[in-house]
């Protein structure tokens, strides 16, 4: 057995990875300083980048399941035309981040993950040869010292992982934007209609509520005001919490107690490195951000898709020159823009007088088709594409729509049946999909261990052959004039050597 990869943090990034390790045998060591999973956390939305890379490995149905969805995609608070977006696509859904950790926890057990709770990382050491890293970890049954192939660390903004590897975390601090987020007891009847959904002042402050059951309801405050409240030192208060949602909603926050309040401020963060030798960084350890639309778990569970058939390849043996380092370049671009937008957004709600014609100004942007479907991909993690180019081979269609994206969530039809495009991912491996309709098409035989042909009758918004990365970023197609060789070529890059 190969040596294990140590996992730090059990949120949603290192959740979803020891999973994506695990399902391509690959043994993951997951571990978290808190005794069990926490209900307190605070991110309540998935997108539909997340739904889509969630399906991609059979987990986003009941997750579905009784939801509320949001009926629009907007930047800022201006309306985006979503469905000019490739399609088709859903909209965002409101689900609990707790909701989705029980269905990877869940995932993570059914696989054999070695899952740690009350467990802390004390320190690492890469091997002088870079054969291995040496970790050490703290529980109530004492020390451990464990040898792993790899180190990854999901361990948040305040990372050990990143402390211990000397990364910089570069940013920005909104110290005049306060807010407070958490749970409430509240009878369904004293709910005021004002306090339903997301709201904004004229000074572009935030308010969202949201019911949970029928007498629990998540609240979310976000004061940009010139001279926010200052918040005492200690934990949040439903006095506190009861003042600012009077001063967003002009109602009384009728709430009996706090099931749990956490006050936070605006920090956002990219670290500089997404990986150094043998340790990476994915999800709020790799960057942090405001959160808005999903965006939070979003690129966090972009992170984990996108590293851990990376890694499997290393440990198995296949993987092509760069492809770790491919990590880096395509995750770091996600996490900047993802920090940039969100950045942007907080500029043209505050200060709303202050930035009227700013707002005018991307109002009038927003016109132009391109300029919506770039920010409604960004905003949903539909975007950004991956950097798609090869060695010797000119450069596909700079308005190819296709090229380093996921597939619409169109529906195929196979001699296995109907199903979605997702579907053909669950296994984990590369896909080549072919829509020819032709069942005697040649195959690239020599990748059949790595990459799965699927055959299905014509679509006719797409090529005839696709490429699918595991990820399912679509890596070659047929359709920009790229042929056989091309796809060779593509094959090797992202699948390494034939074995014949």
């Amino acid at each position: 057995m190969s040596e294990p990869v140590v996992v730090v943090g059990a949120g949603p990034a290192g959740l979803m990875l020891a999973c994506e390790l695990a399902m391509r045998d690959v043994p993951a060591v997951l571990v978290d300083v808190h005794p069990a999973q926490r209900a307190e956390a605070p991110a309540m939305a998935i997108n539909a980048g997340t739904l889509e890379m969630l399906d991609q490995r059979g987990l986003a149905a009941g997750l579905r399941e009784g939801t509320v969805t949001f009926p629009e995609v907007r930047f800022a608070d201006l309306r985006l035309a979503f469905e000019k977006v490739q399609g088709p696509r859903e909209p965002t859904h409101m689900v609990l981040q707790s909701r989705l950790e029980k269905v990877l926890i869940d995932r993570a057990v059914e696989l054999g993950v070695d899952l740690r709770w009350a467990t802390r990382l004390t320190g690492f050491e890469e091997a002088a040869d870079g054969s291995g890293i040496t970790v050490t970890l703290a529980s109530d049954a004492g020390e451990e010292t464990l040898r792993c192939g790899y180190l990854v660390g999901c361990d948040g903004r305040d990372s050990v992982v990143r402390e211990g590897a000397g990364i910089d975390y570069v940013g920005d601090d909104w110290v005049i934007v306060r807010g407070i987020v958490g749970d409430v007891a509240i009878n369904r009847e004293d709910v005021a209609r004002e306090q339903y959904g997301l709201s904004y002042t004229e000074n572009g402050d935030q308010f969202l509520g949201a019911p949970l059951s029928p007498d629990v309801m998540r609240v979310f405050s976000a004061e940009f005001s010139t001279e926010p409240p200052e918040f005492e030192d200690g934990p949040a208060t439903l006095e506190q919490l009861g003042d600012a949602v009077e001063r967003l909603t002009g109602k009384e926050l009728k709430a009996t107690e706090a099931h749990w309040l956490r006050h936070y401020s605006i920090v956002t963060r990219n670290a500089e490195q997404y990986r150094k030798g043998r340790v990476f960084l994915a999800g709020d350890a790799a960057h942090v951000h405001y959160p808005y639309n999903g965006q939070g778990i979003g690129t966090a569970i972009g992170d984990a898709v996108n590293l851990g058939w990376k890694i499997a390849a290393e440990v198995h043996g296949w993987a092509p020159e760069g492809l770790l380092d491919s990590y880096h370049d395509e995750r770091h671009l996600a996490g900047r823009l993802a920090c940039m937008n969100i950045q942007a957004q907080l500029a043209l709600l505050y200060p709303r007088p202050l930035a009227r014609y700013m707002r005018e100004m991307m109002a009038e942007f927003l016109k132009f088709d391109d300029v919506n479907v770039f920010l409604a991909e960004l905003v949903t993690n539909l975007g950004p594409a991956v950097p798609i180019a090869y060695d010797g081979v000119p450069k596909s269609d700079e308005d190819d729509r296709l090229l380093g994206r996921r597939l619409p969530q169109v529906r195929i039809k196979t001699a296995a049946g109907d199903m979605g495009v997702a579907e053909t991912l669950q296994s984990g491996r590369g896909v080549l999909l072919d829509l020819s309709g032709d069942a005697s098409a040649q195959e690239e035989s020599g990748w059949a261990d790595r990459v799965e042909v699927v055959r299905a009758q014509p679509v006719p918004e797409l090529p005839r052959t696709l490429l699918l990365r595991p990820d399912g970023c679509v890596a070659w197609h047929d359709g920009d004039g790229w042929g056989q060789d091309e796809l060779r070529i593509a094959l090797r890059a992202w699948f390494g050597a034939p074995t014949a």
